[in-house]
C-alpha cells in the first residue's frame, strides 16, 4: 500500500524527493516522478503536482471550471472560467479535455473519430480522463452539454469507474463528480446540473455502486437521493468504504469501515432520520458504536429521536437505561421542556456537567437547525457562546440557518466570536459557505473592523475608524482574547486586508495611517508577505510613501 503524503508538502520538497530518487536509483527524471507519485498513491506525477500546487495556482481554465475539492471551490471560479471562454472561445476546442469540460459534444466526437484511444487518455490540468472533466465541470453553458459528452464517451468505451486519488487517499470517481456536494456546502460544491441523469448513465454503464466518497460528500445535507440510487444499483451491507485508511506509521491500508455502517453512524448523529431508516432497511449494522463508544440506540435518544431509537431496537440494537446527562440531552433535542426542567431541578449542576462533557452540544443543534432545542437550552441556562473550538453562531451561519442565527443573537451571542481553527467570525463562516442571506443579514448589523474589511464595506469601515481611530492597530489576537496562541493573532486590519487581497480596504487603511512596519509570527515583513501572497496592486500601495507616515 502507498505512503501517506504529509499535509502541506511544498512543490519544492516534492521535487527534492524526485531528485533524490533519481540519483539513488539511477533513473530518468520522468521515471523518478512516476515512482514518487505511485509511492504516495497518486495516479500520475501530474496529479501529485496539481494537488501540491493548488490552490496557489488558481488561473487555469480547467481548474476554475471544475470542482476541485479544495477550500477554494467557489461560484466565482466558474464565473471567471466562463469569462475566459467568452474572451477566447478557442479554449473549448483546444483538446478533448477542454471540450469535455465545456460540454462540446461535436468537438469531443471529432477528437474521438480522429483518435479513438483518447477516450480514456489522461490529460489537461489535472491529468484526468475526459469523462472526469465532464462530470466535475460546473460551467453549465447554454448550447453545450457535459451530460451529452459523458454519454458519448461512455458509448465510445470510456471507463465508467474513471477516478483520481485526492491526496493519494480518497477515490474521487466520475460518480462522485456527478453527485457533487461536500464539506464546503452545496453552494460552493453543487451537484452536476443533470446529476440524476448523469449518475444513472454511469451506473447503468457499470460504475461501482460502492462509492464511499460520493456518499460522504452528500451526507452533510438532508435527503438521500444519492444513497437510494446506489442501493438500487447494488450497494450492499458487505461493501467497505473505498478510500484508503491512514495508519500511524504513515502507510495506508484498506479501510475497515463498512460503507452502510459508516453512513448509519453519521445519519443517526445528524438527525437524518429517513436516511437512517433506509440504511437500517438495507442491512446496516444497528449494533455499532460511535467513535466515542456510544451505542446507536443511545445516540438516537440523545439526538431527540425516540421513534428512531425504537426502530433501531426493533432491528436488533441493544437498549439500555441512559444516565441523567443523556436523558437531559435527549429531552432538550426533542424540545421536551417539562422533562428537561424536571431533570435540571432534580440534579443541581447538571447543565454545567453536561456542557463540560459535551462542549459541541449546542453547536451541533445550531448547525442542524434544531431551533426549539436551542431555544430550550437557552432558557435552561446553557452557554450559547464558544465553549469548545467553535461557537453555535459559527455553525448556524455556515449552514445558512437565518432563524437560528437570529435566535442566537437574540440570546446575546457575540457577532465577533472567533473559532479556534481559523480565528474567523460568524460572518466569515457564512461568506465561506456561500450562505448569502445570512451573510447579508450579519453585514447589516454592527460588525467589527475585520468583518468590514472582509465584507468589502468601505462606508462601514470609514465609520468605525471615524469613531475609534485606534482600531487601525487592533489585532485579531486582541479580539480573540485568552492565553492560547493562533497564527493569525498578529494581523492588523491592514495585514488582514493584504492577505484577503482587498485593495480598496488597503488603500483606505493606509490613507488613515495604518502602520506598514509589522511582521507575522515568523518575522516576515508585511511587504514580503504581500509579494508572496497578495497582488501587484497591493504591493505597489504598500511601497508608496504616505503623507500620514512621513
Amino acid at each position: 500500500m502507498p505512503k501517506q503524503l504529509p499535509w502541506g508538502q511544498s512543490v519544492k520538497e516534492i521535487h527534492a524527493w524526485v531528485a533524490s530518487y533519481e540519483s539513488s536509483h539511477g533513473v530518468t527524471t520522468a521515471e523518478a516522478r512516476r515512482a514518487v507519485a505511485t509511492e504516495y498513491g497518486f495516479g500520475s506525477w501530474r496529479q501529485l503536482e496539481a494537488y501540491a500546487t493548488h490552490p496557489g495556482d488558481n488561473a487555469d481554465f480547467l481548474l476554475l471550471g471544475c470542482l476541485t475539492y479544495f477550500q477554494t471551490d467557489r461560484p466565482h471560479n466558474r464565473v471567471r472560467a466562463r469569462k475566459m471562454l467568452e474572451a477566447d472561445p478557442g479554449l473549448g476546442t483546444r483538446d478533448i479535455w477542454h471540450a469535455a469540460c465545456v460540454g462540446d459534444v461535436a468537438t469531443v466526437q471529432r477528437f474521438l473519430d480522429g483518435e479513438p484511444s483518447l477516450v480514456n487518455r489522461r490529460g489537461g490540468y489535472f491529468d484526468w480522463a475526459p469523462l472526469l472533466y465532464a462530470c466535475y465541470s460546473r460551467l453549465d453553458l447554454d448550447g453545450h452539454s457535459t451530460l451529452g459528452v459523458a454519454g458519448l464517451l461512455v458509448e465510445r468505451g470510456a471507463d465508467p469507474d474513471s477516478h483520481y486519488m485526492w491526496g493519494g487517499q480518497y477515490r474521487f470517481t466520475a460518480l462522485t463528480g456527478a453527485f457533487g456536494e461536500g464539506e464546503m456546502g452545496p453552494v460552493n460544491q453543487p451537484p452536476h446540473e443533470h446529476c440524476v441523469a448523469l449518475a444513472g448513465l454511469l451506473l447503468d454503464a457499470g460504475a461501482d455502486a460502492n462509492d464511499g466518497q460520493a456518499l460522504y460528500n452528500t451526507m452533510f445535507t438532508p435527503g438521500h437521493e444519492c444513497l437510494a440510487m446506489l442501493l438500487d444499483h447494488g450497494l450492499n451491507r458487505d461493501h467497505r468504504n473505498n478510500w484508503r485508511w491512514a495508519q500511524k506509521d504513515g502507510v495506508y491500508t484498506e479501510n475497515p469501515d463498512r460503507t452502510l455502517d459508516y453512513q448509519l453512524n453519521w445519519a443517526v448523529q445528524k438527525h437524518h432520520v429517513e436516511r437512517a431508516r433506509l440504511l437500517i432497511d438495507h442491512g446496516a449494522d444497528v449494533t455499532g458504536r460511535t467513535p466515542g463508544g456510544k451505542t446507536l440506540y443511545e445516540v438516537a435518544v440523545r439526538a431527540g429521536h425516540p421513534d428512531l431509537a425504537r426502530y433501531l431496537a426493533e432491528h436488533g440494537a441493544k437498549t439500555a437505561e441512559l444516565d441523567v446527562s443523556a436523558r437531559l440531552i435527549g429531552a432538550c433535542q426533542a424540545g421536551d421542556a417539562d422533562t428537561a426542567r424536571q431533570l435540571v431541578n432534580d440534579h443541581p449542576g447538571l447543565i454545567e456537567r453536561v456542557q463540560q462533557a459535551e462542549p459541541d452540544l449546542v453547536v451541533d443543534a445550531a448547525g442542524t437547525n434544531r431551533v426549539e432545542a436551542v431555544r430550550l437550552m437557552a432558557e435552561l441556562g446553557f452557554d450559547l457562546g464558544r465553549v469548545g473550538d467553535v461557537a453555535p453562531l459559527h455553525q448556524a451561519a455556515f449552514q445558512g440557518h437565518r432563524a437560528m442565527v437570529e435566535l442566537l443573537l437574540d440570546q446575546s451571542a457575540s457577532l465577533g466570536v472567533r473559532d479556534n481553527y481559523h480565528a474567523a467570525t460568524p460572518l466569515q463562516w457564512a461568506m465561506t459557505a456561500g450562505s448569502s442571506e445570512v451573510a447579508n443579514y450579519l453585514n447589516s448589523l454592527p460588525i467589527g473592523v475585520f468583518d468590514a474589511v472582509v465584507a468589502e464595506d468601505p462606508d462601514h469601515l470609514k465609520s468605525l475608524l471615524d469613531d475609534d481611530p485606534s482600531l487601525l492597530e487592533s489585532t485579531i489576537g486582541a479580539e480573540r482574547g485568552g492565553d492560547d496562541v493562533h497564527e493569525a493573532d498578529w494581523q492588523t486590519p491592514l495585514a488582514f486586508a493584504v492577505l484577503r487581497k482587498q485593495a480598496a480596504a488597503v488603500r483606505l487603511l493606509l490613507d488613515r495611517g495604518a502602520r506598514v512596519d509589522i511582521a507575522d509570527g515568523v518575522g516576515r515583513s508585511l511587504i514580503d508577505i504581500a509579494r508572496d501572497d497578495s497582488t501587484v496592486e497591493i504591493v505597489e500601495l504598500l511601497s508608496r510613501p504616505s503623507p500620514m507616515r512621513q
